[in-house]
Parts: C-alpha cells; structure tokens; sequence
C-alpha cells in the first residue's frame, strides 16, 4: 500500500508546503475584486500565524479607568472618528507627562482621569486646545500614525479658531458646556506658549486679497512699511512664522486680559458659588479647585503679557507697578506643589518688573546719553542694573538648593535670567559700539576700515567697557548650555516658543559679540557650545517644518561662516601688525562682582595675534537706530543681521 500523501495528512483547511487554506487555493479568480480579496487573506493568514512579539502598551488610561473611556465615548471628535476614546485619554496624558511641566498654567487637576469628566463636559476650549497641542508633539501609535497625527492637528485647530471666535464674538450656547470661563482663559495662555503647526505657512488666501485683483503698483496705494532687508530664505524660515506666532500670541493674550477682567479674575475676594445641597462631593472639589485657578491668573497674565509686549517692543495692558495678587487659599498654599508654584511665579514677576525697568530706563536714554556724551553716566547705571540682577540670582539660588524651586521651575528661570542679563550687558556693549562710531570722524554710520579690535586699541577702550561684552558672551554661553541639556533630557522637544525665542536671542548675541572680538580660547569654547546648542536643537525629534528645526540648519550655516570669516581676518590682521609683548587681558568680570569698580586701564597692551575679529559694522550692534527707542524685538528673532549676510561664503 503506498503511503498517504502529505496533502492528506494535513487538516482539512491547510497544506503543509504553502500554509494555505484548501479553500484559498480551489477559490476561481474571475475578476480584479476576487484577487485582492485573496490577496487580503493570505496576508492576514500569514501575520496570524507569525509569533506576535511582544508589543509595547499603549500609553493611556488602565483597564479600570472605564468612567473616562466612556466619558470620553460621548465626546463630538470620538464619535466624527478622529481618534478612539483611549486615544483620546492617551493625548490628554502625554500632554500633562511631557509638556504640562514645562508651563506654569495648568494645574494637575485634569492630569487625574476622574476629573476628565469636568475637562469634557465644562471644558471645551481648554480640552480642545490640550488635545491639539498634544497632537502636534506626539504620534498616536498604529498604522499611519504620522499621517493622522497631522490629521488630527490640524482639524482640532480648526475647532480651536471656531471656539476662539465664540468667545471674541460673544457667541454663546445654551448649554453646560461654556466657553466663557476660566478653562477658556488657560487654553487662551497655552495657545500663547504652543503655536498650532499652520502658523509655520502663509494663511489661506480668501476673497478679499487684493492681490488677485490690481497686482501693479498704483498711486493711490498707501507707502508701504519699512522694513530692513534679509534674506529671502530667512525670512520665509525664521522671520515670517515667528511675527505670525508672535501676532497671533498677542490677540489671544489680550482677549484672555479680556475674558479675565469679565470674569472677576482680578477680584482679591473669593468668588466659590454656593453650593446647592445637591451637588456631590465632586463638584464641590471642583469648584474649590476653579477658584485656585482664578487665584493664578493674575501673575500668569502679567508675566506672559509683559514678557510679549517686551519681546514685541509693545506697551503693555499690565503696567509693571501694579500690585499683582497670588493665591490665598490656604488648601492651595498646604499643598507642596502650591507653595512651589506660588514662590517659583514671584522669582519670575520680579525679573519681569526688572525687564519692563530697564525697557523704560536704560533703553530710553542710551541715544540721548550718547549725543550728550555721558557714556560713562551711563555705563555706571548699566552696573546698578548688574547689581540687582546679581541679587536676584542670589535669592534664586537660595530657593533652588533648599529644593523650594523644583529643576524644570528652575530651569526655566534660569534662561529667564540669563536672558535678562544679555539684555542689561548688551545695552551696555551698544554703548561701546557707539563709542567706536563716534571716533570715526568719517561717518558714524558706516562701516569701519578696521577690525573692532585694532579700532579699540586706537581708542583706548578700558576692560570696564569690554567687560560689557564678555558678559554678553558669557550669558550667551550659559543658556545654549543649559538648552543643550534640556535636549539630552528629552524636554526640548516639547519646550514653549519662549524657549525657543530666548535661544534665538542668545545664538544671536553670541554671534554678534564674538564678531566684535575675542580671544581665540574663547571663541572656540563659545562656538563649540553653540555647535552643541545646533545638535540638541536638530535632534529634538521635531518635524521637519518646526521653527526650532529650520533655525537651527540656518544657524549651523551662518555659524561655520562666521567661523572661517574670522580665522581669514586673523590671517589678514596679523600681517600688518607686529606682536607686541603685553600682559594678559584684565577684562574678564565674574558673574558675582558685576557691578564693582574695575580697572580703566586700557586692555589692549598684548599681542594682536591672540584676538580674533571680524571687520568692523555697525550692525554688530545689539540694536539698531530704526528699532524704537522701546528696543524692539528683544529677544533677537529681528535683529539686523547684515553683517553675517556680507560674509564670504
């Protein structure tokens, strides 16, 4: 008897060869549809009986956490199948995991997933905004994450702007679900922090572009704005996305000024309803916790508007010599975060008010104090601003070693400072530009013949004046410093736009300080620390079109540039000079004697070949003579950067 064939001694629905069910291999093909379906089959077929490794839980709410799944079941984008409910929860905790420490707004309240119920039903502004912020940093796993993360994006923008104008409109529903409260508010203050990912493009254009209409040039049209000249990929990459963030920053903060002032945000007693005897437990926590969140937003409003309208050299709603309340309530203040937050905002209100200081102070008097020639009146008040900052940063230590401050609080005070000590130093190193311009007895407005360092020797400038620069370098240095360990810890990724304009500020500074001159040490530490600030940024993980990543490859750019520019004008400088025996350079101010009397003893009595300098322009300057006597853009997005455009290649 011949044995049974392999086929036989199968079961009944497969072979052994080919692992396809009978049914597969007898089915008739007779159209396009029946292949695929085939097609279809065996690729389901084959996954199944593949060993399915071990797969990595989606991050989100626990089996039990069934309340929220169907909380969230119930919510308008679940059931328009944008996402799933667990997804949902999943966005909502990746936003308070990665992006909810890096921001004073927010409480932890809605961090818990038996508060969801409130963030769904009471909440729509703020839960919509928390879950597209979310989906703009985070990629829901599956298949086409990428894609409809994008997705999601941008349909909950979509839903953000048609909230928004509810709420500018007076445009509300008759339902429990309000838009005029104080979630709106804190989703307003977020929207300032995180900028949707459509800001990065020119806006769609609509029937009222006049462009489509008359494109040539007519006599009627009003003169148009002036505006200083920069390259066309910079402008398109960095310059255009930041004022269309920084605009749209702007209206939304002052409608939240709005909203708050409608809502009695600013009243010092407490507003808590009366309770009714049938609300539960829950409602009482939650309207005990909405009256902390009212308490917080005084110094939330003041700081993040003060620090806007300083960037946009704009005057602020919130004058700085208001008296600004923090919260009473004695559950808040008995709980370990509030006391935290409550020390970590007064630090950040005080450097404020020193910002809008030194904006009506030193900004305003830098050009008269120069046309009268009381540059050393001016310097001396520079150093007062020194000393108070020097203070500041005492107390701030303080507070961090005794664990007051936690490290992301402290961290962001710490570029908050650093930010604030640029802008004092750089004030006083326009000070020492505009002294260098004086002594050209051509033009004061034009370019030098020399390099600044050869300039300075033939003017005597003392190591107070260079201490200004050094300052700027060093402040500079510290905050791509601590950006760069933000980028290893992984928080860069998810930082505020704040974050993003101070590193802007400082790369700037730095490149405009260095090209003034240095020592050669010193410049390749400084740059050294910028091509480690260069990495952390183009390694954040981020899109391709982030504002963060399309800095940071024109930075990298202009940073190699600037690098061979100055070693060519070494070679160049050291050819017609010769060395000369010196001492060392006596300019170097630590951070913690700023302000003390230092030498006026000209700085210069060494050898030329140990400095590294560009060619003199007055661009180098911190500001320029047509940004406002309020120092417009200070934190650096616009500063005339002519001078690096004129580098060779």
């Amino acid at each position: 008897m011949m044995p049974r064939s392999s086929a036989a001694s199968l079961p009944r629905d497969e072979t052994r060869g080919t692992g396809l069910p009978t049914s597969m291999l007898q089915t008739v093909v007779s159209n396009n549809k029946d292949a695929m379906n085939l097609l279809f089959e065996a690729a389901l077929r084959e996954e199944s009986q593949q060993a399915p490794a071990p797969e990595r839980p989606l991050p989100g709410p626990a089996r039990h956490s069934t309340d929220a799944l169907s909380i969230w079941n119930a919510c308008r984008f679940v059931k328009m199948g944008w996402f799933s409910a667990h997804e949902a929860v999943t966005l909502v905790d990746l936003f308070f995991a990665h992006l909810h420490p890096l921001s004073p707004i927010l409480t932890e309240f809605f961090a818990l997933h038996e508060n969801h119920f409130y963030l769904v039903t009471q909440e729509p502004f703020l839960c919509c905004t928390i879950l597209m912020v979310s989906s703009r940093y985070h990629t829901l796993p599956g298949v086409g994450g990428c894609s409809r993360a994008f997705f999601i994006h941008h349909r909950l923008w979509q839903h953000c702007q048609h909230l928004l104008l509810r709420v500018a409109l007076g445009q509300e529903k008759i339902s429990k679900a309000k838009t005029r409260n104080i979630g709106s508010i804190e989703a307003l203050l977020l929207m300032s922090e995180w900028h949707p990912r459509s800001l990065q493009y020119p806006p769609e254009t609509d029937g009222w572009d006049s462009d489509y209409i008359m494109t040539n040039l007519d006599a009627r049209d009003p003169p148009p704005p002036e505006e200083l000249p920069v390259p066309t990929r910079w402008r398109e990459d960095v310059v255009e996305p930041t004022k269309r963030f920084e605009h749209m920053a702007w209206m939304v903060l002052n409608s939240a000024l709005a909203l708050a002032h409608e809502l009695g945000a600013f009243d010092p007693n407490p507003r808590i309803p009366k309770v009714d005897d049938l609300v539960g437990i829950d409602a009482e926590w939650y309207l005990q916790h909405l009256e902390i969140r009212r308490q917080r937003l005084p110094s939330l409003l003041f700081v993040l508007m003060n620090a806007l309208s300083s960037r946009m050299g704009c005057t602020s709603p919130m004058p700085s010599d208001v008296q600004v309340s923090m919260p009473g309530s004695s559950f808040f203040l008995q709980q370990s975060s509030g006391a935290e937050w409550v020390l970590f905002m007064r630090l950040w209100i005080e450097l404020t008010k020193m910002t809008t200081t030194i904006v009506d102070t030193l900004l305003a008097r830098i050009t008269s104090a120069m046309t009268r020639g009381s540059a050393d009146t001016f310097m001396s008040l520079v150093e007062e601003k020194q000393i108070l900052l020097v203070e500041w940063r005492q107390r701030h230590l303080v507070a961090v070693s005794s664990g007051e401050v936690p490290g992301i609080a402290s961290d962001i005070l710490f570029i908050e400072y650093q930010h604030l000590r640029i802008l004092v130093n750089s004030i006083g190193m326009q000070c020492v530009v505009q002294t260098v311009l004086s002594h050209n007895p051509q033009d004061p407005e034009s370019v030098v013949d020399h390099s600044f360092m050869e300039k300075a020797q033939q003017i005597n400038l003392t190591g107070r004046e260079y201490g200004f620069i050094e300052e700027v370098i060093g402040g500079c240095c510290q905050t791509l410093e601590r950006i760069t360990v933000l980028g290893a810890t992984g928080s860069l990724h998810y930082s505020p736009m704040r974050v993003l304009f101070h590193t802007i500020s400082a790369s700037i500074f730095l490149i405009k300080a260095l090209a003034l001159g240095v020592r050669n040490a010193k410049l390749h530490e400084a740059l050294q620390i910028l091509d480690r600030a260069i990495a952390a940024m183009k390694d954040s993980n981020q899109d391709d079109v982030h504002l963060k990543t399309q800095y940071a490859a024109l930075l990298q750019s202009h940073a190699a540039r600037l690098r061979s520019s100055l070693v060519q004008s070494t070679q160049g400088y050291s050819k017609s000079h010769t060395s000369e025996p010196g001492r060392e350079c006596q300019a170097s101010r630590p951070e913690s004697l700023a302000g003390e009397d230092v030498t006026n003893a000209p700085i210069f009595d060494l050898d030329v070949n140990d400095w590294l300098s560009l060619p003199f322009d007055p661009s180098m300057a911190p500001f320029g003579p047509e940004e406002g006597d309020a120092g417009a853009r200070l934190a650096g997005v616009d500063l005339d950067l002519d001078f690096l455009w004129q580098l060779p290649p």
